[in-house]
């Protein structure tokens, strides 16, 4: 396992619900626009500074590639090529006395159409730029100190991605 958690309980509900609807993943794409990623925040946390990669699952009878590209639209408003698989984290989140193993696959996206504005505003509050300064600090750290579980597992994979980015730019 790369990492454990402990899931508020909203936090387990939402895991709960996919793990019942068979989909214990998901698929995370950092794409690189003017110097930094293209990052969004969700209504559940809107103006607390914490923005994120986007991400999202695949559909039954969807290829992990196809969902990558439909999220990122979705998310972000920009039409996506998957550049390079970057990551397969394996995370044990801990639900009261319940364990489900849910998995992030990671990828470099790069940006082909669309413009930047959320196209799923019901799930999506706001999209912007964030730096990789701005993401590996000040976020990372309010994830972190924000009691959520999943927020201390996306600063974790932030972390994860800029590491194995930097292993693969130096190879």
């Amino acid at each position: 396992m790369d990492f454990e958690a402990d899931f508020q309980d909203f936090e387990c509900e939402l895991v709960e619900k996919s793990a019942a609807r068979g989909r214990q993943h998901d698929i995370t794409c950092f794409i690189p626009k003017d110097g930094g990623y293209v990052t969004i925040q969700k209504h559940d946390y809107a103006n607390t500074g914490i923005f994120r990669a986007p991400s999202g699952g695949a559909k039954s009878n969807e290829s992990i590639e196809d969902a990558a590209v439909r999220e990122m639209k979705e998310e972000t408003g920009y039409d996506v090529k998957l550049n390079r698989f970057v990551l397969d984290l394996k995370l044990d989140v801990v639900c009261r006395s319940r364990s489900i193993i849910w998995r992030s696959l990671v990828f470099l996206a790069d940006i082909v159409g669309g413009q930047m504005k959320p196209i799923d505003t019901r799930e999506i509050y706001d999209v912007k730029i964030s730096s990789r300064e701005e993401m590996l600090g000040p976020i990372a750290d309010k994830m972190e100190k924000s009691g959520w579980g999943g927020f201390e597992y996306r600063a974790f994979l932030t972390k994860k991605f800029f590491s194995a980015l930097d292993r693969n730019i130096r190879k």
